[in-house]
């Protein structure tokens, strides 16, 4: 109700307000928008439909249910497979691992694998030489290896590469005998085999030389005691050695079979020639002891570098060097027992040679240009062959111990300073080192005559027969005598064209000095070592020295005369010179040390006085 006065609706604020009648558009529009409100909510509320993706179908190869029996058989089958094939993968991998083609991919093994390609083992692999048998040789080859791997991979390896020492090596037993048979070598004394080589002087002809020995089989095939070359390593033989590559050998042992013992003192090594046996075991507990076997002599036989005068030799003698060619042999000789920086270098100083001929030979260089040109070409391929510049080796660097012509070899023992010990004390008779103790006596020559394997008449043991054969013939032609059952005029002629036999030898004790100024140190070279003279001269060198950096104990080509014959001294009762300093006294010192008393040796201390 409302109050008078008041307008008319002014208490209609307390009521709620009256919509105002809608007209028939509106409402239509009304209730249709109220009937499409829930379908638009619903298609908010529901995920939009996609349409289904194309199935992909997947490869699928038949197989038995895997928990079946069948199923477990097939996948054994495949596992064996498998591992057959990684089995067999490994082995041809390892295998590789032990030949030339893996070994030689390194750089530092080129020197090496050049040798190993020129050696008559070139299709032995490298582990059937260089791996003891076994798991665990094989084992040692592989830490090995990768240590050398290490070294390659960080740069820190030796230039050049040191040669192993023997003892790492496999036993002979296991490696050279599987091939050669010890029975095939020493069956009725072992073979008999013919050297024969050409040698081209150092002169403006070139002028040749034959080479020609026969190496000595046990016997002769008959009854004899003589010794073949062989005999080393079917005998008890043992040595010490300072040295791991047995370049020096100072005592040597020989158990006979019988049980008896024989020693060999190096005389260097002997202080106090009646008294040596501290000389001895000071040496047994300073050096290493080894059995001698067929690596003793045979060192580089899968690694041989021949020398460079062989080398220019077999150069020669295959006709690709001329002999036309004046002085060839010298210069070729010169240029390649050069060590170069680098291979480019010494091909610079082989092409010289064309400058030499051009200068020094005009009309050799016009007349030979074809022959010149192919010396150069064949020099340059050598010099490939016997030094590898970059890892520092020549054909020196590693000593051949088969023979003595490039390196001590044989005269490491066989040098005729090397001397029994009975007793304790020096005798005068030393190893076997005459020219003919393993092979025939040289024939060296214009041409070779015949070469003689039989057995020597008792008179030629005579240590003076050199000297007094000439009582039983008077010409070198021994025709009509007792000595052309052997010999040839030839034999003799080649020893007679010598200097040799021109020197004096009355005298020799007291003016040795002035007969060597007078026929040259080459001529006492025909039958003197460095080793011999050594015995008094110590470390001068009064001889020619035919191998680098040789030792004067462990040199030379042979001692001829018997060692109570020396210059330097008087002989003694042991047949070893006195130093002059204590010649007529007892306890006389060989090599020339004196000490503070005859039983001091340099190793033991001296109190101070």
């Amino acid at each position: 109700m409302t109050s008078p006065g008041d307008p008319v609706g002014a208490g209609a604020s307390d009521a709620p307000p009256v919509a105002p009648a809608a007209t028939p558009d509106v409402a239509a529009e009304t209730e249709k928008a109220a009937s499409a409100a829930p379908a638009a909510a619903a298609a908010v509320a529901a995920p939009t439909a996609v349409a289904p993706a194309k199935k992909r179908r997947r490869l699928r190869i038949p197989h038995p249910p895997l928990r079946s029996k069948r199923g477990l058989f097939i996948a054994a089958l495949l596992g064996a497979g498998l591992a057959v094939a990684f089995t067999v993968g490994g082995v041809v991998a390892i295998q590789w691992t032990e030949t030339a083609d893996f070994c030689g991919r390194c750089h530092t093994m080129g020197p090496e694998l050049k040798a190993y390609e020129m050696s008559p083992h070139r299709d032995v692999s490298c582990a059937e030489c260089h791996v003891e048998p076994g798991i665990q040789g094989w084992v040692k080859a592989k830490i090995n290896g990768t240590k050398q791997l290490v070294e390659i991979i960080t740069g820190n390896f030796p230039k050049p590469i040191p040669a192993p020492d023997h003892a790492e090596l496999p036993p002979t037993s296991a490696s050279c005998q599987k091939c050669h048979a010890m029975s095939s070598l020493t069956a009725n004394g072992g073979p008999v085999r013919l050297v024969l080589n050409n040698r081209y002087a150092k002169d403006e002809q070139n002028s040749l030389t034959t080479v020609a020995t026969v190496i000595r089989p046990a016997g002769f095939g008959g009854t004899s005691d003589v010794k073949g070359v062989h005999w080393h390593v079917v005998s008890d033989v043992e040595y010490l050695r300072a040295d791991p590559r047995a370049q020096k050998i100072d005592y040597v042992k020989v158990t006979n079979p019988d049980g008896t013992v024989e020693e060999f003192l190096a005389a260097n090594q002997a202080q106090v020639s009646t008294d040596v046996q501290p000389d001895i075991d000071h040496l047994l507990a300073t050096e290493t002891m080894r059995r001698m076997d067929c690596l003793d002599c045979h060192n580089r036989v899968g690694h041989g570098i021949p020398s460079v005068d062989q080398s220019i030799d077999s150069d020669i003698s295959a006709g690709h060097v001329s002999t036309a060619l004046p002085f060839i042999k010298q210069q070729a000789s010169d240029i390649l027992n050069t060590e170069f920086a680098s291979t480019a270098d010494a091909n610079a100083a082989i092409d010289g040679l064309k400058g030499f001929y051009a200068t020094k030979y005009p009309l050799v260089a016009q007349t030979e240009s074809g022959a010149i040109d192919t010396a150069v070409t064949t020099l340059k391929a050598t010099y490939d062959l016997v030094a590898t510049p970059e890892m520092r080796v020549t054909a020196a660097t590693y000593p051949n111990n088969l023979g003595h012509q490039t390196a001590p070899g044989c005269f490491r023992c066989h040098d005729g300073a090397h001397y029994k010990v009975v007793d304790g004390a020096i005798t005068s008779e030393a190893i076997p080192f005459g020219c003919a103790t393993c092979h025939t006596f040289p024939q060296i020559g214009a041409q070779t005559s015949g070469v003689l394997i039989g057995q020597r008449p008792a008179t030629h043991d005579n240590r003076l027969w050199i000297f007094d054969h000439k009582t039983a013939v008077s010409t070198v032609d021994p025709a009509n005598t007792a000595c052309g059952a052997c010999h040839t005029r030839t034999y003799c002629e080649n020893c007679h064209n010598t200097k040799a036999v021109q020197v004096p030898h009355d005298n020799m004790v007291i003016d040795h000095a002035q007969v060597t100024r007078d026929v040259g140190a080459a001529t006492c070279a025909y039958c003197h070592s460095p080793a011999y003279c050594a015995q008094c001269h110590g470390t001068d060198k009064v001889m020619p020295n035919q191998w680098p950096d040789a030792t004067p104990a462990a040199s030379g080509t042979s001692g001829l005369l018997p060692p109570s014959v020396h210059a330097g001294g008087l002989p003694t009762s042991s047949g070893l010179p006195l130093h002059p300093a204590t010649a007529g006294t007892t306890g006389a010192d060989v090599t020339g040390w004196s000490g503070p008393a005859a039983s001091m040796r340099p190793w033991e201390s001296v109190a101070a006085p």
